[in-house]
């Protein structure tokens, strides 16, 4: 390990793809959009090239994170140009001295610009990433990786927000609502938490349950994501893969903008099989014995798998950094040093 710093932080695996996945949506937005207005506009001259390149797509990780704000910047790139086709008609006309000539055409130039100004919409870099995780307090390890991931956003995309929602909890109906309290008294007889887990992994009651809860909760747990209005959906719970994923592509075919939605599967040695939905985005897993169980029971394609490992704290890369070489003269210096901060 060194202490070297590098020029620029590795971006997670998730946040990576979270971009990736938004940018096609924005480039495929952007090829639809020229083709109507090629459509609308068949006797008006080619753009040049320097126009072109104005309304090329941003890159993956620094603009353009939903396709809403996508359509916009082309509108306001629509704007500008007809704003520029106004002054070289103003330039081709005027035929009076070039002082008096020039004033005007300035001004317009100042109009323009004036005008692209106040229709640019604001962009997701500056106004970072809604992010909605699917989450529930059975055990620490769901709410730590989904505020881990939470905190990378917001480092990589400042002004990025998020909220945690139970889907368990404020939609689903009893025993399942009941899952945090039960989850307790599991936890303190190992037994029974064995034969229930042993139960509801099966291939026969994962059919069940999961036909179970489309028809009977999918409904209202659209609703309630409709209501986060999120520019993307990340599920860290097994419970919160199979329905939501529907609700995410009816609200996208609801609105026409594209709701994306990931899993992160929060669990190493084994995995219980509601974790595999195989519809989401993508699916990060953290070993390969999880890997295999996701293409074993959930058929979810290799494309699909993101070998990420688990989501940490960014402190714990903020420590490492700030010790470099543990056994260097400088690390254990630094080990002695956070040694007596703790004391």
């Amino acid at each position: 390990m060194t202490s070297e710093t590098p020029e620029e932080e590795p971006k997670p695996a998730l946040v990576e793809e979270v971009g990736t996945v938004v940018e096609e949506e924005v480039v495929e937005g952007a090829k639809e959009s020229s083709a109507e207005e090629t459509d609308e506009k068949e006797s008006s001259p080619p753009a040049s090239e320097s126009e072109e390149k104005d309304t090329e797509s941003p890159p993956v990780l620094k603009d353009a994170i939903d396709t809403t704000a996508a359509d916009n910047n082309l509108a306001g790139a629509e704007s500008y140009d007809a704003s520029l086709n106004k002054v070289e008609d103003d330039e081709e006309k005027g035929e009076k001295e070039t002082d008096e000539a020039t004033q005007p055409n300035d001004d317009a130039v100042t109009a323009a610009d004036a005008t692209t100004t106040q229709q640019a919409p604001e962009t997701n870099s500056e106004r970072g990433i809604k992010v909605l995780f699917l989450s529930s307090d059975t055990g620490g390890g769901h709410r730590a990786s989904a505020e881990s991931l939470a905190k990378q956003f917001q480092l990589l995309y400042p002004g990025s927000t998020y909220d945690l929602y139970d889907v368990v909890e404020e939609n689903f109906g009893p025993p399942y609502n009941s899952l945090v309290g039960l989850y307790k008294h599991l936890s303190a007889h190992p037994s029974q938490w064995k034969l229930l887990y042993t139960i509801s992994n099966s291939r026969g009651v994962e059919m069940i349950m999961d036909a179970h809860f489309k028809l009977m909760f999918e409904r209202a747990i659209r609703k309630s994501i409709q209501k986060y209005n999120p520019d993307v959906v990340v599920s860290v719970h097994p419970m919160m893969t199979n329905v939501p994923v529907v609700s995410c592509k009816k609200i996208s075919n609801e609105t026409g903008r594209h709701l994306p939605m990931f899993t992160v599967v929060t669990d190493l040695g084994s995995a219980h099989c509601l974790w595999f939905a195989n519809g989401v985005e993508k699916m990060f897993v953290g070993s390969e014995q999880v890997k295999a169980l996701a293409k074993a029971r959930g058929k979810v394609p290799d494309e699909k798998l993101v070998m990420s490992g688990l989501p940490i704290r960014h402190d714990f890369a903020v420590q490492a950094e700030q010790l470099g070489d543990r056994m260097s003269n400088e690390g254990l210096q630094y080990q002695i040093k956070v040694r007596a901060d703790l004391q």
